[in-house]
């Protein structure tokens, strides 16, 4: 239609075209409604949280994308388990959800959160997301890195790759998982990104309707192919069933990068709050102020 006006604009004076070609005018740009804006009440004010420098946050409306909260937010820093979402991104890229994955020695060797898988078990792709971004399984990950990439170093470039090509130029990625690394000078290094990249990245997997519907379960379960094995574990988000009516997204802690959190809360009015915190001392406790004060600070007009 946009391209017709335009058209028709530049052909001006012209009868001939309008009496030939001017459609009936549709009605469904008098359905098209501006987003609507969150603004800050006059007697709000922010909240004393977050103050330990370390700390990177950035708080958005989920519709709009209008900034509500923000701090650090273009130092890249850290981000532990996050990177798991960047990880799932990979994966529902480039596979199929009933693909087959046979378990490497590799994946039941990852450290840290499991489900505890086996080497040579076969699970499909979609129960090995699950347990990525549900339980924040480190052996589901790299059984899926190496699944893709034939290692888990070969996907991490792909990671960054991917990254690069979303304009999200503050990542770095150098595993699958988000754990740290140590270097040849028994230096600590791992994961990065910044809050402000950080959000981009979750704002386009949460368009996935899977990715979307997975990070809302509370726990994960799934089977093997031949049904021989059962895995289950609870989620690692501790403010589901609480007044920020939680839908998710994706908990991180390792020791360089402190606790992080994404969150994606939803206000009482119904709208969509997406929140960053890293390096924090205290994620949860945090998450809850930034909401509970989100929610009662704004209106949506």
């Amino acid at each position: 239609m946009l391209e017709f006006l335009l058209f028709a604009l530049l052909h001006h004076g012209s009868s001939d075209f309008l009496e030939k070609s001017a459609p009936v005018p549709s009605p469904a740009l008098e359905a098209i409604r501006p987003v609507s804006l969150p603004t800050r009440k006059a007697t709000s004010i922010a909240p004393l949280l977050m103050q330990d420098e370390r700390t990177a946050v950035l708080a958005t409306d989920l519709d709009s994308g209008k900034t509500l909260l923000r701090q650090n937010e273009d130092r890249a820093q850290p981000i532990a388990s996050l990177s798991k979402i960047m990880t799932a991104l990979v994966i529902l890229e480039n596979h199929d959800l009933g693909e087959v994955v046979v378990v490497p020695l590799a994946a039941t060797e990852a450290a840290g959160s499991q489900i505890e898988i086996y080497e040579k078990e076969a699970l499909t792709v979609e129960t090995l997301l699950e347990a990525t971004l549900i339980a924040s399984a480190n052996d589901a990950a790299v059984a899926l890195a190496i699944f893709d990439a034939g290692s888990e170093e070969a996907f991490a470039e792909k990671m960054t790759a991917q990254a690069q090509a979303l304009g999200l130029d503050s990542a770095k990625f150098y595993n699958a998982t988000g754990l740290d690394l140590v270097d040849e000078n028994d230096t600590p290094y791992g994961n990065e990104m910044s809050a402000r990249d950080l959000l981009k990245l979750t704002r386009i997997a949460l368009q996935d309707p899977f990715f979307r519907a997975t990070v809302q379960k509370q726990n994960f379960d799934g089977t093997s192919i031949d049904e021989n094995f059962f895995h289950e574990k609870e989620s690692t988000n501790q403010l589901f069933d609480t007044f920020l009516k939680l839908k998710g997204v994706k908990t991180g802690f390792t020791y360089l990068a402190g606790q992080c959190f994404v969150a994606l809360g939803e206000s009482p009015e119904g709208k969509e709050v997406l929140t960053i915190i890293l390096g924090s001392a205290d994620r949860f406790g945090e998450t809850k102020k930034l909401l509970s004060w989100i929610y009662d600070s704004f209106e949506w007009q």
